[in-house]
């Protein structure tokens, strides 16, 4: 996964969307973070950026830490919170170049999901760029860390070819694109519409288990 190049991509797209942004829109719900608006979600992705090259964060962040870049910047309007994301974003560069554990990838995985994550909270359309390799670490991640204990499951990416098993049988199958795939495993599709998406059999029994974050209550348009 090429992380820099993902990292600046979707950041790009971000800070030019933010010049454009009306107060309404600004002060819009997140759907697919309930507790955030359009505003504090770029407060967080300002405060991720900052905080993993001073090490006040090793990446994956919880609640807490989350919960705090929003709070420290709250007195910010969006064109300082986008000047402070930019001027830090070299230091994330030279963290992405220098450290080789897979955890230094997350915030390229987290600022591609709040992309999308604003982007449906503005009624815009996804931005599938870069899904596979997404799918790829994710997918991968998942299909390595599968409880044999339960059921197996093949996964097919419709449109790119990728293919992982979760877990040495095949009781079943799942079929989606890759963008729908890595938005399903990283909360943000509901329990209805991941059983709405192809399956061989009835995905009861590992639906739950398939997202590493809790399904949100209602459906994500994006």
């Amino acid at each position: 996964m090429d992380t820099a190049k993902i990292y600046t991509s979707c950041q790009e797209r971000m800070l030019a969307l933010a010049d454009d942004l009306s107060a309404e829109q600004l002060a819009a719900p997140v759907p697919a973070l309930p507790a955030w608006t359009v505003r504090q979600t770029y407060a967080h992705l300002a405060g991720l950026c900052a905080d993993v090259p001073a090490e006040r964060v090793t990446p994956p962040a919880d609640d807490a830490v989350t919960a705090r870049q929003v709070a420290e910047r709250e007195h910010l309007d969006i064109a300082a919170l986008c000047a402070a994301w930019r001027a830090d974003t070299l230091a994330l560069l030279e963290v992405f170049a220098t450290r080789t554990r897979a955890r230094y990838s997350l915030p390229a995985i987290d600022v591609w999901h709040h992309e999308n994550d604003v982007r449906g909270a503005l009624g815009m359309p996804a931005q599938t760029g870069h899904a596979d390799e997404l799918a790829a670490f994710v997918l991968g991640a998942t299909a390595r860390a599968w409880s044999p204990e339960l059921p197996g499951v093949r996964v097919a990416a419709a449109d790119t070819g990728q293919e992982w098993a979760f877990g040495e049988r095949a009781d079943l199958e799942w079929s989606a694109t890759a963008f729908e795939l890595v938005r399903a495993v990283t909360g943000r599709r509901s329990a209805a519409q991941m059983r709405a998406m192809d399956w061989s059999g009835d995905p009861s029994g590992v639906l739950y288990r398939l997202s590493a974050f809790p399904l949100p209550e209602t459906d994500l348009r994006v």
